[in-house]
């Protein structure tokens, strides 16, 4: 572990883009240091990256970067060699988020440091010196606490969009550059690239403005009500779990704990009554307007602003005077 530091958080990054976890990491991990008297770092690793960690030291974070050919692309044997380079010893806390590398890394770390590891989590605390990890199971339908004591380092992976990500800051973090050897005789892997889908979705957690529908449109039929919001304000089309399981929206729609969590600028909910999986998934946003016939529904708890009305009489009004405006 590098002086100051016992809380280190594995940055993500594919194609010269720091990928929206590590920001989440460094939020997490800055409570978790704040309770155990130390500080954060992130881990950088790669090849040519020295301008990403510029980037990530920008959110007044100190960044350890290591750079090697065998780093260019990411495996579990290439990352956990230079690690151990440039911790010379294990944290006390090291977090990586809950992805295709992030739970293909921290098992192996876990089993060369001897160290427990707790899996998607979707928050972190520390408690007189115990881990505490909240996990979703049941499908997200429940949520139960683990609690960790170990003498050994803790090793946790956090759900994307679990914690509000940390933003830039009015004094950036130093860039730490650490030598590493690297045997890629025992990275274990070959990279060839990257395989994508042939049709590709939006990505409704990038946008800016968001109108989500729920069952209060009544059929299919009556998405292009929503649709014509969404063209109207600039905006993406989003669905409650009900509608992408019932096939009305693709499930690269859904926004809740077991879809998208998003944080526009401005959600609209149409016809959505408030589950507490659907908020979860969208109570950061900015703006919060709701649109239920029913008063009395959970959505109006965390709106900013709500219309108690059919949707599918105040959307078209709605639209007609942005139109006209």
């Amino acid at each position: 572990m590098r002086m100051g530091a016992n809380v280190v958080a594995v940055a993500e990054h594919r194609e010269g883009k720091i990928a929206g976890v590590t920001y989440e990491l460094v939020a997490k991990g800055r409570e978790l240091a704040a309770k155990t008297g130390g500080a954060v770092q992130v881990a950088l690793l790669g090849k040519g990256v020295s301008g990403l960690a510029g980037e990530v030291a920008s959110r007044g974070v100190e960044v350890l970067l290591a750079e090697h050919d065998a780093l260019a692309a990411y495996t579990a044997g290439g990352y956990a060699q230079a690690l151990a380079a440039m911790l010379r010893s294990p944290p006390k806390i090291l977090l990586a988020g809950h992805t295709s590398q992030g739970f293909d890394l921290a098992p192996r770390l876990a089993a060369e440091w001897t160290a427990p590891i707790v899996a998607n989590c979707v928050d972190l605390a520390m408690e007189d010196g115990t881990l505490i990890a909240s996990r979703k199971i049941l499908n997200d339908k429940m949520a139960v606490e683990l609690a960790v004591t170990s003498e050994r380092p803790y090793i946790a992976t956090l759900r994307p969009g679990s914690v509000k990500p940390v933003g830039p800051a009015g004094a950036p973090g130093k860039v730490t550059p650490v030598s590493v050897l690297i045997d890629p005789a025992k990275n274990g892997r070959t990279f060839h690239g990257y395989e994508r889908p042939e049709v590709q979705d939006i990505d409704i957690a990038a946008a800016d403005v968001v109108v989500s529908a729920g069952r209060g449109i009544q059929k299919k039929e009556n998405l292009p009500v929503i649709e014509g919001l969404a063209k109207a304000l600039g905006g993406v089309v989003g669905a409650s779990r009900p509608l992408t399981d019932m096939d009305w929206l693709p499930k690269t729609r859904q926004v809740g704990q077991s879809g998208k969590t998003v944080r526009p600028k401005l959600y609209i909910a149409c016809g959505i009554s408030g589950a507490m999986q659907h908020i979860a998934g969208m109570k950061d946003a900015g703006l919060i307007i709701a649109i239920n016939t029913d008063p009395s529904a959970p959505i109006f708890e965390v709106a900013h602003y709500g219309v108690v009305a059919n949707v599918l009489e105040f959307v078209p009004a709605l639209v007609k005077e942005l139109k006209s405006g």
